[in-house]
């Protein structure tokens, strides 16, 4: 009852990566040998990654790319010489 409380407010405070991270947590037993101070730094460091990932993903597509799908593999680097140029 406690977790699912917890949970709930969780949500509420907008944390929904956090809330699900601690569900996946307590159902899984591995987490019960680490330390409360363990398993909140993971808890805080899945939802701090989320919300790092989510902006950078706001920011590419509000950047408005002409290409979207650019990459640097793609990118056809030739010399270029002005005093040779016809």
């Amino acid at each position: 009852m406690l977790n699912e409380t917890t949970v709930t407010k969780l949500h509420e405070m907008k944390l929904s990566t956090m809330a699900q991270a601690f569900r996946d947590q307590t159902k899984d037993s591995n987490f019960s040998n680490m330390s409360f101070e363990e398993r909140f730094g993971m808890l805080v460091d899945i939802e701090w990654s989320n919300r790092k990932s989510n902006r950078l993903i706001r920011l590419i597509k509000k950047a408005d790319y002409a290409f979207n799908d650019a990459c640097r593999r793609c990118i056809n680097f030739c010399v270029w010489d002005a005093g040779n140029t016809p």
